[in-house]
Formats: structure tokens, sequence, C-alpha cells
């Protein structure tokens, strides 16, 4: 079953994608919070601010008050000029308090602005590399297909080509019998074809003469093509058999399947 790298790859950008703009937004969600926070604390700060100086400033106006009284000038004139003066200051007092909490409500909504800003700049940044990354890993894995394709092709015409020979090669062992058969049909005499013994060898001459049955595996049969199906002798098939025992590319049975096609 062929697997959809690409579709894999998609899930894993969108996954990545997801988890980048949740901690984006965790990251700005928080800043919003405690900008809130501070919000709501400088406006109680400055209302605090405001009240201590109504409160200060009633206060000077009562001490006064009390001291014209007790001084004997209470109708002399000055309470009037002072009121005057008192609320002057009152008023002087309250616009600065307004314009340090005007100065504090706008370096918060700059940070405001500051926090939402990072979170778009930081989207697109996570966007650029998360899309980065899956051509780079598309690329990479269309390659790797590629790749295992040509393998398989290689492969393949290596199989072709040793069907190709198998079948050269059967067809003259049967051009052989064929000939020795009509030899020993031209012997006369009735005697027949006869054949003086011949020494025997540790080692002689061999030919594939079928194709082997299905192997233990796909490892198995591309070693017997690659290794074992073109030997001439039968000490090169022992030593080729022997070594692929050893190295654990074939099994028993496999090599009981070369020897049978070599007709041994």
């Amino acid at each position: 079953m062929a697997i959809d790298y690409e579709n894999q790859l998609n899930k894993i950008k969108e996954a990545q994608k997801q988890s980048a703009i949740a901690d984006l937004e965790n990251t700005r969600n928080q800043a919003m919070s405690d900008l809130q926070a501070e919000r709501e604390q400088n406006a109680a700060n400055f209302n605090s601010q405001r009240n201590q100086a109504n409160i200060q400033n009633q206060l000077a106006a009562k001490n006064f008050r009390e001291y014209l009284v007790n001084s004997g000038r209470s109708n002399s004139g000055i309470m009037p000029q002072y009121e005057m003066n008192r609320q002057n200051n009152l008023q002087r007092s309250l616009n600065d308090i307004t314009a340090g909490q005007n100065m504090a409500l706008a370096d918060i909504n700059r940070r405001n602005t500051l926090a939402n800003q990072t979170y778009n700049t930081g989207l697109q940044s996570a966007n650029a590399n998360i899309e980065a990354n899956y051509l780079n890993n598309l690329l990479a894995q269309q390659q790797a297909a590629w790749q295992r394709e040509m393998e398989q092709k290689k492969f393949d015409e290596q199989v072709r080509q040793y069907n190709e020979n198998l079948a050269f090669q059967k067809q003259q062992y049967q051009d052989q019998l064929s000939r020795q058969s009509l030899a020993r049909s031209y012997s006369g005499g009735g005697g027949g074809y006869s054949k003086e013994a011949e020494p025997v060898s540790n080692d002689y001459s061999i030919s594939s003469v079928s194709s082997p049955a299905k192997f233990s595996s796909p490892a198995a049969t591309k070693w017997y093509v690659q290794n074992a199906a073109n030997l001439k002798t039968k000490s090169q098939l022992d030593n080729t058999i022997a070594s692929g025992l050893a190295s654990g590319k074939i099994k028993k049975e496999d090599a009981d399947r070369i020897y049978k096609s070599y007709g041994i």
C-alpha cells in the first residue's frame, strides 16, 4: 500500500500552525489581561489622588477660616481672594492628576497595540517557517520516492535479464539433448550408444536448467539474481551458497531451491 506522504505532511503542517496560533494567542491574551488589570489599577489610583486633593483643599479652607475667626479678621475681605486662590490651586492639582492619568493610559494603549503587532508578526513568521519546512520535507519525500522507483526499475531489469539468460540457457540445454539423442540414433549395430566411464571429479561444469521456486523473501530473490544466477562450476555454486547462508542473506530452503535449479 503506497503511503500518501503529501497528505501526512499537510496534516503535520496544519497541526504545527494550530500549535503556533495557540502559543501566540496565549501570550497575547496574557499581555491583554495584564494591561487591563493595570488600566483598572491606574484608574483607582488617580481617582484616589483626586479625592485626596479635594480633601486637602477643603481642609486648608477650613483651617484658614478658623484662623480668620480666631484672629478677629473674619470680616476683613481676605476670604474672597483666598477662596479664589484655593479653587485655582485645586483645579491645577486636578489637571496635573488628569494629565498623569492620560499619560499612563496612553502608555497602556501603546503596549496594547504592540502586543497585537507582536502577535500578527509572530503569526506571519511562524506560517512562513512552517510552509518552508513543509516544502522542504515534501521535496525530500519526492526525491526519496524517485530514488526508490529507480532502484525498483534497476532490480526489475536485472530480473528480466536473468530470465532472458535462463531461457537462452534452457534452450541450449534442450538443443544439446536433441543432438545427443540424434547421435545415439545413428550409433548403429544395435549396440546402442555407450560412453566410457569418466573419472570422478570434485568439480564440474554446471548450468541453470530451471527457474527456482519462490524464495523465502524478496531480499533472497535479489541476492540470487545478483550472485547465484549464472554460475559455471559446482565449486562456484557451493562457495556462493555457503557465503549466502553464512551472511544470513538466504535460508536453507533457498539453498535447496538453487541447487535444484541447477539440476543438483
